[in-house]
């Protein structure tokens, strides 16, 4: 449209719309915006009318507008970050002062993930975390990556251990082989007994300890209390299974036991239910009685404590 008018001075918005081979709607509203950009002037020649200004002065105009609204944007940039700073700074002092034994109880998705974020943000050395029962979603997994990117460029180490089944699921499946593609360490074990994060040895999340409330979350933050948890993920990263990628399945030979397999009948052994063993293991009951009945039955029996009998001569447990 500029070009229109500069080169052909018309001003009559259908020959324009002709030229522009544009409709008269599109044509008015590019006038409007370029009359906004000081592109076009009132004519002198014809009042009422428009005119194009010069290129060199257009451009001119324009990279002055631009140097205008950069400055403001500068502006609003250091100012938003000064009250952010200064909220943050307030709302990390509540938090030690409401929480001065070193626990910060959350019991809130929203300030859960409010304080993961915060926590993967200030992230300097080292993630390392526990991933039980439960999916992934692929909501969950597109907020984990753009924080996880962040994290590369500042050099942060990433170790995971997740649960064995869960490997069965395409989307942890996938976000595990990216985490692998991105230099990341991952590893896989028959149960884990809570859900974890520890960020450097700074803090660490909790969720899923024995006699905690569903949905609860605990967030320590005394650096006893993270230094041994960190102690507990050494002692299952030391025994847990590299993560293959590309694997799709949890492949055994037909005299061998699976790491789970072995799992389930060390918590049968251990008087566990069918319940509580398919909690710790990450499956549902149906799978769990599923695959013990399938233990029975290459063990040759047709009782629990027959199995047990039989695994321990075998040595399987």
């Amino acid at each position: 449209m500029y070009r229109a008018f500069l080169f052909h001075n018309e001003q009559d918005a259908h020959e324009l719309a002709q030229l522009s081979s544009s409709d008269d709607g599109s044509v008015k509203a590019a006038i409007a915006r370029l009359t906004d950009l000081s592109l076009l002037a009132p004519s002198k020649d014809s009042p009422g009318g428009l005119r194009a200004v010069d290129p060199l002065r257009g451009v001119r105009v324009l990279l002055q507008r631009e140097q205008q609204e950069l400055a403001w944007r500068e502006h609003r940039i250091k100012h938003n970050t000064t009250v952010l700073n200064a909220v943050a700074a307030e709302y990390a002092a509540a938090g030690q002062s409401a929480h001065g034994d070193g626990i910060e109880r959350l019991h809130h998705i929203d300030d859960i993930r409010t304080r993961i974020e915060a926590l993967a943000e200030s992230c300097q050395q080292e993630s390392l975390a526990f991933h039980p029962a439960g999916r992934l979603t692929e909501e969950s997994v597109e907020a984990a990556r753009q924080l996880n990117e962040r994290a590369f460029g500042r050099g942060v180490r990433f170790r995971s251990i997740y649960i064995d089944s869960i490997m069965r699921d395409r989307v942890t499946r996938s976000h595990a082989q990216w985490m692998v593609e991105h230099n990341c360490e991952v590893r896989t074990t028959p149960s884990l007994p809570m859900r974890l994060l520890i960020v450097d040895t700074t803090a660490a999340v909790v969720s899923g300890l024995p006699g905690q409330g569903s949905g609860s979350t605990l967030l320590f933050s005394s650096r006893p209390v993270v230094l041994a948890m960190r102690a507990l993920f050494e002692a299952y990263w030391d025994h847990a299974n590299w993560f293959r990628q590309g694997a799709t399945s949890l492949e055994r030979m037909p005299d061998e036991i699976t790491p789970q397999e072995r799992k389930l009948l060390e918590l049968l052994a251990e008087g566990l239910t069918d319940s509580a063993v398919a909690r710790t293991l990450g499956i549902s009951v149906r799978t769990e009685r599923r695959k013990l009945a399938a233990l029975m039955e290459r063990l040759g029996v047709s009782s629990r404590f027959a199995a047990g009998v039989q695994a321990t001569r075998r040595h399987w447990i």
